[in-house]
């Protein structure tokens, strides 16, 4: 059995260093109208997402015999859970806390127990590594959807400049 791909643990430990470069300089606005999310949402959202959608299933599945695991709401996470309340920045704070002892968490699992199984409710089975590898792509994905975010609000004062982009 082989270690944690070292690919993603750069990208898990190294996503609250983008996030702070990226916002650096925003305005902590609400999220546009339609059900698009804002920085403060992705932010809030990938709090939220490493301790219940990433460390709970992962410890769950290193430790009990396959266990069984439902999908989770992120919007009605973030109400329930009282992130949209934060700044933006204020959650990448905390989440480069939490980030910090997480990869040392991650560094810490036994090999063969990233190897065991659990099933999930819409995607079947999964292991301990096809989550850790699926949080490396979740943070990309949502660096995507926060870069687009960004350059929404520039995109009225490009001019014709805009014709050099799909927009």
């Amino acid at each position: 059995m082989s270690a944690i791909d070292e690919r993603a643990l750069a990208v898990i430990a190294s996503t609250p260093l983008v996030l702070t470069a990226m916002l650096q300089g925003q305005r902590d606005e609400p999220a546009p109208e339609g059900g698009v999310w804002g920085a403060r949402e992705i932010v809030a959202h990938l709090v939220d997402a490493d301790g219940i959608a990433f460390v709970e299933r992962i410890t769950r599945i290193v430790s009990e015999e396959r266990p069984y695991i439902r999908s989770i709401d992120p919007g009605a996470r973030l109400v329930a859970g009282g992130y949209l309340e934060l700044s933006a920045v204020a959650l990448v704070e905390e989440l480069a806390q939490l980030r910090s002892e997480r990869v040392a968490w991650l560094r810490t699992l036994d090999p063969a127990a990233l190897d065991r199984c659990g099933e999930h409710d819409h995607a079947g089975d999964i292991t301990a590594r096809n989550i850790i590898h699926q949080w490396a792509y979740h943070d990309l994905q949502h660096l995507g959807q926060l870069s687009e975010a960004l350059q929404t609000p520039l995109i009225p004062q490009m001019g014709n400049t805009r014709r050099f982009y799909d927009v």
